[in-house]
């Protein structure tokens, strides 16, 4: 994009040149100095009263301190070095973020830069709600097909709607595990190393959940209860995917109602250990809370286990640094499931981001975004926790021994984790589907209700959509 202010000066040096041209140098003398300081003064004042170019960028995370510290470090420089670009960020919460942003781009309100996560779970639902190519969103392949980019950036591949890249993998990204408070687990003398499946996780959780001597409870484990998506989306990946309960075979097509697979036997396992764990070994603190709420409980010593990424490690440090000392990790525990042991699947959960095929200014959105991509950037990214998305930023020694806590979750998922992961299907469908599997895990997790009847009325509900 060539700026308004370069192309004035232009116009004004050419006449100038011109001028000298056409007269004498004589002639030219009788330039006074009042004249020329006055068309110095004219060019400055266009510079001055040119506009900015505003880029508006929306997402769900910068409600979360780690996040708005991150982003907020980033538009100072960048700002700093690309005085003619102002960069506004807004957004709610994770959990009302998603239906506003289909509202929007349905009725192209939308920002210039719009935040996915998850990767590229939500692309083709997103992408799709407007028509083209590449949808709701610019094609980026030229900036990013046959670059390095595309090797260096974790995720990047997926980034994909009809074959062309459309999103850039420029934040940050993690995998889940189980965090741990340190000092419970010693005061009941448990070796964490010890937790190697869903059934050890049990036993541990069974054996920190007690009365305090304060009168107080204290649980093993804290499990989102509300109707927050990680009511359901936690389990899922904790237990759910790895035995293969999936829409359909490991969600691959064809996406028709005989393939659909919910309600299956591994489902009806998966749903009725998750809800044992809550109301028959009661191992889950019971009132119901949001992923927010679930950390705080955490945090306080109310809860000795929570599964969380990377992203919560720099939220503990926000929240009390103090409590770093007292937090450690293992690997999300491996599933049995009719006498097999089957591994937690390295699911990436990426942030990343799209130009909208309605901004305004394009190419100043996808200037900002591949400065991002960068070490010096991607350096700034790290103070929310996360794991910077460039590997040749996020493998060097500096980043390694400023969060040796996110050091060691890569490593314990390349020697646990199962790859390929299965992922959620890149079909429009999704986030319909995402919303009735949410009300069956309240129904299931908050409310009791039989496993089976739940199960085999969200089957029914999701076969309706094809």
């Amino acid at each position: 994009m060539i700026d308004e202010g370069l192309v004035f000066f232009q116009k004004v040096f050419l006449i100038m040149e011109l001028e000298f041209l056409q007269y004498k140098e004589a002639e030219m003398k009788k330039l006074t100095l009042p004249l020329v300081i006055l068309l110095i003064l004219v060019c400055v004042s266009a510079v001055v009263a040119q506009e900015k170019v505003r880029l508006t960028v929306e997402m769900s995370v910068y409600v979360e301190a780690p996040h708005k510290k991150a982003f907020d470090l980033l538009k100072e420089a960048y700002e700093l070095q690309n005085p003619n670009v102002e960069i506004v960020y807004y957004g709610p919460a994770y959990d009302e973020y998603w239906d506003k942003l289909a509202v929007e781009i349905v009725s192209g309100t939308e920002a210039d830069i719009v935040q996915l996560q998850d990767a590229a779970a939500r692309y083709a639902t997103y992408a799709s709600l407007r028509e083209g190519e590449t949808g709701a969103f610019i094609n980026l392949d030229q900036y990013i097909k046959g670059t390095e980019l595309e090797d260096k950036l974790i995720g990047q591949k997926e980034l994909v709607f009809n074959g062309h890249y459309i999103g850039i993998a420029n934040y940050a990204t993690g995998m889940r595990g189980v965090y741990y408070r340190k000092s419970l687990f010693e005061e009941a003398g448990i070796d964490p190393d010890t937790i190697i499946t869903n059934e050890d996780f049990l036993e541990v959780a069974k054996t920190l959940t007690k009365n305090k001597a304060d009168g107080t409870m204290q649980y093993g484990f804290g499990a989102v209860i509300s109707t927050h998506a990680f009511a359901y989306d936690e389990m899922k990946t904790f237990i759910c995917y790895p035995i293969g309960a999936t829409y359909t075979q490991l969600n691959k097509p064809p996406f028709e109602p005989d393939n659909i697979i919910v309600g299956n036997e591994a489902w009806n396992y998966a749903f009725k250990w998750w809800q044992d764990m809550i109301f028959t070994h009661k191992v889950v603190a019971p009132t119901p809370y949001d992923k927010a709420g679930e950390r705080d409980l955490f945090w306080n010593g109310v809860v000795a286990m929570n599964i969380d990424g990377p992203w919560f490690v720099g939220m503990t440090k926000e929240y009390d640094e103090a409590l770093l000392d007292d937090l450690d990790i293992i690997a999300s525990p491996d599933v049995v499931y009719n006498g097999k042991q089957y591994p937690f699947h390295k699911q990436n959960y990426g942030i990343t981001h799209l130009v909208s095929s309605n901004s305004k200014n394009p190419d100043e959105a996808i200037k900002f975004l591949l400065w991002m991509a960068t070490p010096e950037a991607q350096a700034l990214v790290s103070e929310c926790g996360m794991i910077p998305s460039n590997t040749e930023y996020s493998t060097g020694s500096d980043y390694y021994a400023t969060w040796p806590l996110n050091a060691k979750l890569a490593s314990l998922a390349e020697e646990r984790y199962y790859e390929p992961p299965t992922l959620d299907p890149e079909i429009p469908e999704l986030g319909e589907i995402n919303r009735i599997m949410i009300n069956a895990a309240q129904a299931a997790f908050v409310n009791q209700e039989d496993v089976a009847d739940v199960l085999d009325e969200a089957a029914e509900e999701i076969k309706s959509l094809f």
